[in-house]
């Protein structure tokens, strides 16, 4: 298995577990979220913040998943090591700072991408 081609899937995959770790975790603050009407409704309530990052990087990460499956199975494109070396900074650093987090799962992820 070609597991640089399938790089972008793992961090799609990986996208959809951390949004829904954090639906299940703040579902409390995303119910007053929208019982406050959406609009203005997240400052200066930090659970409110803390499930909207949550979600945010989700979908950054799924944006990133996305992208990198299309580069390398439509375009046929290798996807750049610089890419797999900076999602491993950031995940070390992420996990350095949060132990308990999830960004230990992006490691792998990011090694697959930089090994040639």
């Amino acid at each position: 298995m070609n597991w640089k081609k399938r790089s972008g899937l793992l961090l799609i995959l990986t996208s959809i577990i951390h949004s829904l770790i954090g639906i299940v975790l703040f579902w409390e603050p995303l119910v007053d979220i929208f019982q406050a009407g959406v609009f203005n409704s997240v400052a200066p309530h930090f659970d409110r913040a803390t499930l909207f990052w949550f979600l945010l990087s989700g979908a950054l990460m799924f944006i990133l998943g996305h992208f990198m499956h299309w580069l390398a199975n439509d375009l046929k494109k290798e996807i750049p090591a610089f890419l797999g070396w900076h999602l491993l900074w950031l995940s070390i650093v992420g996990a350095f700072i949060i132990p308990g987090s999830g960004f230990w799962l992006v490691v792998p992820q990011a090694l697959i991408i930089i090994k040639r």
